[in-house]
């Protein structure tokens, strides 16, 4: 061996992704099989009756198995702890609303189900990613999400890519570039989705992959010496980055290059309350004036009243918005509460702890991509979930946003640090550094 050269088994390890490396002590067939069977059995949505699924019941079932797993992970066990807080007091809430307005048992047992999926189900990627590597659970969780295509409604619809064939080709094609390693099938992935996506009518759908773009570029910019990321910093700069986005997004639609039917349902959107964030989503002054009417929350069991419909439209007039329209009756409040916004939705249906699981999943989100970013080691799939996970609290409904929501936690959670630092680094997903080639 000459000087200045790696031996080959040192090299090989050096140069391999550390977060799919196999545990020391190898996992067995069944295992790794099971593994990889739970994020495709979550993915595929199977539905059955009362709202469950056919992956809520395998991870229920695989309580045992990946509950004790929990304790290597940050803030999983409050995790766990807040959404079995929020099932009990969405039930609770729900006997107490009983006494002055009408409930439905089916109703807050199909909720009570989603948010236990969500639980466990979140809990059971975090087993698998222990046994095969964030990045191969990713990849396993892409080709149920394809797999699924057929069975969900996208198909039909009028615009097959963006309800159809959009979120499970990007987590599929992003997964297998974090796989491989490779930041140029990262961008190359983002750039030929984000311009389906947009000659699709998808703008906020583009929006995501233009800032998922920016900063995986913005990660392959030369480093200084001796000087350490900031989180803080980068987080800063992140609230320009998505400020500039914005803007340069809306002057492009209203310029007319991604059609004119975008064009006018910008313009509509805009002049309706003079912003295109909220008059595109005027559900969110809905959400505020009930939840300043009734902080608690209402139950997962809850039918709304006439007051809370009348209440909802007078939040939604204050923004310019015209609710007269039959898509608040028929769709926000036709059964049970729907606020088109994963915080407003879990608040609502779970109480506080609801808003305390919203909360802790908020912090998650700019954990993960702060520091991931601070060490230049955020793959696209996790920047464009953290991206995608912010508009959801926000924006998008709690049913439609569980699968994404699964695995970005899956993803987000952080190994505790302990002796064995080794296997620590292994499990690690967003926070594992990417390895650097040493001279050979």
């Amino acid at each position: 061996m000459t000087a200045g050269t790696t031996p080959a088994p040192v090299r090989r390890t050096l140069l391999t992704p550390a977060v799919t490396r196999l545990p020391e002590t190898r996992a067995s067939w069944l295992d790794r099989a099971a593994a990889a069977a739970v994020p495709v059995v979550l993915a595929l949505s199977i539905s059955l009756p009362q709202g469950l699924k056919l992956g809520y019941l395998v991870v229920l079932l695989l309580v045992p198995v990946w509950l004790p797993v929990l304790g290597r992970f940050r803030e999983a066990r409050l995790f766990v702890v807040l959404g079995l807080a929020g099932v009990v007091g969405g039930a609770l809430l729900t006997a107490f609303a009983a006494a002055s307005q009408t409930t439905s048992q089916t109703l807050l047992v199909a909720n009570s189900f989603m948010l236990l999926g969500l639980v466990a189900g979140t809990g059971a990627l975090l087993w698998a990613r222990t046994v095969l590597g964030a990045p191969t659970v990713a990849v396993w969780f892409g080709l149920g999400m394809v797999a699924s295509i057929p069975l969900g409604s996208g198909l039909g619809s009028s615009n097959v890519w963006r309800f159809g064939l959009s979120l499970p080709v990007t987590v599929l094609l992003l997964a297998l570039a974090w796989r491989w390693s490779s930041r140029l099938m990262e961008f190359i992935v983002i750039v030929i989705i984000g311009l389906i996506g947009a000659l699709n009518d998808a703008r906020s759908g583009s929006a995501m992959l233009v800032m998922t773009a920016a900063l995986v570029v913005w990660q392959l910019r030369p480093s200084t010496p001796g000087r350490r990321g900031s989180t803080i910093r980068t987080l800063l700069g992140l609230g320009v980055l998505g400020a500039l986005v914005y803007t340069v997004t809306q002057a492009v639609i209203l310029g007319g290059y991604l059609g004119e039917r975008a064009l006018e349902r910008t313009q509509d959107q805009i002049n309706t309350s003079g912003n295109l964030i909220v008059g595109g989503r005027p559900e969110a002054a809905a959400t505020i004036e009930l939840l300043t009417d009734r902080p608690v929350g209402f139950g997962s069991g809850a039918l709304p009243t006439l007051t809370d419909i009348l209440n909802a439209k007078t939040g939604m007039s204050a923004i310019g918005y015209q609710p007269n329209n039959g898509y608040v009756e028929n769709y926000m409040f036709g059964f049970g509460y729907e606020v088109h916004s994963v915080i407003g939705d879990l608040w609502i249906r779970f109480g506080l702890a609801g808003c305390a699981i919203a909360v802790l999943i908020f912090v998650l989100t700019f954990r993960a991509l702060g520091d991931g970013l601070a060490r230049r080691a955020a793959s696209a799939l996790m920047i464009w979930l953290t991206v995608r996970m912010l508009w959801n609290l926000l924006f998008s409904p709690l049913e439609s946003s569980l699968l994404l929501t699964m695995l970005f936690l899956a993803i987000a959670f952080v190994p505790r640090r302990s002796v064995d630092t080794d296997r620590d680094v292994r499990i690690a997903g967003p926070e594992a550094p990417r390895p650097r080639r040493l001279p050979v």
